[in-house]
């Protein structure tokens, strides 16, 4: 059994990976510890449970996660219960179902503001100013990721910065200002980079090449999505790779490549749903019909098109349910 040089060492090790996302290596190195060695520690537990969700494996993530949480409150663990219950929010939201998200990350942030656990409150803050956005709050959401980089400054933490700062990107994109969309994406960009996560950063690179490729710079993007999808393949991080795939389509798209750009929107929904990732299938699904639409197959335009709101409609995303209702009325002729 190893001793406490040797579990904090365990640690330390399953922390590193953890923040340069490298997280197949993660389920790599605890999964030849076996599963009792992972259930005697919660903080072990939560990071098995993490790296299983950026691989795409949200029910046994969902799994491990609660066995850290029921973990940290019998050992009375008050900063890895507001952690871990920041994690059960982000699995439900990334799975779908963005209510219960929205109760865990309030119920951690309440938490974590108490404890003074600035990090934790960064990632809260970061997951309701997504959630916000998610339902056309921008102006909400752009407040809730100005908390969550005050936050993650007070922790000195870079791939929080980073994270937001993406985020932002997203917020800014919706409402159309692509300027302010791509000085958050620089700055994303640099943060990752300085704090070396190469899987961030090349995360960071791909919501920049999104950006590029709406202001009209469609083949300098699809050299940094490249780049991104080689790093992510390398890692493992499939996830993330789905992602890449999505833009990787849009550039496609936009340099006139349609045939490749509908196979490559069409094997992101294979992934999507593979993965339960619901918002990923709207936004692809979104994508894929107005690639359709531009080429007069209306039909299968309308039905891509519908299956994207139903999903869209699910996830509370009233916006971009709004847009899609404009588009199946003025270039589908369809209502309802």
């Amino acid at each position: 059994m190893p001793g406490p040089r040797d579990s904090l060492a365990e640690l330390n090790r399953v922390l590193d990976l953890t923040d340069q996302g490298r997280f197949a290596e993660v389920l790599e190195h605890l999964g030849d510890r076996g599963p009792e060695a992972i259930e005697s520690s919660p903080t072990l537990a939560l990071h098995y449970g993490i790296a299983q969700g950026r691989l795409g494996r949200y029910s046994d993530s969902a799994q491990w996660v609660k066995i850290a949480l029921d973990g940290a409150v019998a050992h009375g663990d008050r900063v890895l219960e507001a952690r871990t219950l920041n994690a059960r929010g982000a699995i439900a939201l990334e799975s779908g179902r963005p209510d219960e998200a929205q109760e865990f990350f309030g119920r951690a942030l309440a938490e974590a503001k108490e404890l003074n656990d600035h990090e934790t409150v960064g990632r809260c803050c970061n997951n309701l100013g997504i959630i916000s956005n998610l339902r056309g709050k921008h102006s909400e959401a752009v407040a809730a990721y100005t908390m969550a980089l005050a936050a993650y400054q007070q922790a000195g933490s870079l791939p929080g910065v980073a994270t937001t700062e993406h985020n932002l990107r997203i917020t800014y994109r919706d409402l159309g200002h692509l300027e302010q969309a791509l000085k958050a994406a620089d700055r994303a960009v640099s943060t990752a980079e300085a704090g070396g996560n190469r899987a961030l950063a090349a995360y960071a690179r791909v919501g920049r090449a999104e950006i590029k490729t709406l202001a009209r710079e469609p083949a300098v993007a699809q050299r940094e999505v490249l780049h991104a999808l080689a790093v992510h393949r390398e890692m493992g991080d499939v996830v993330w790779e789905a992602e890449d795939l999505r833009v990787l389509a849009m550039t496609q798209a936009a340099l006139g490549d349609l045939t490749d750009a509908e196979e490559t929107y069409r094997d992101v929904l294979e992934r999507a749903d593979l993965h339960q990732r619901p918002l990923l299938a709207a936004t692809a699904g979104h994508e894929l019909a107005r690639l359709l639409a531009g080429q007069g197959r209306r039909e299968e335009a309308r039905e891509t098109a519908h299956t994207a709101r139903v999903q869209f409609a699910a996830l509370g995303a009233e916006a971009a349910v709004d847009q899609l209702d404009a588009f199946l009325e003025t270039q589908l002729g369809h209502t309802g």
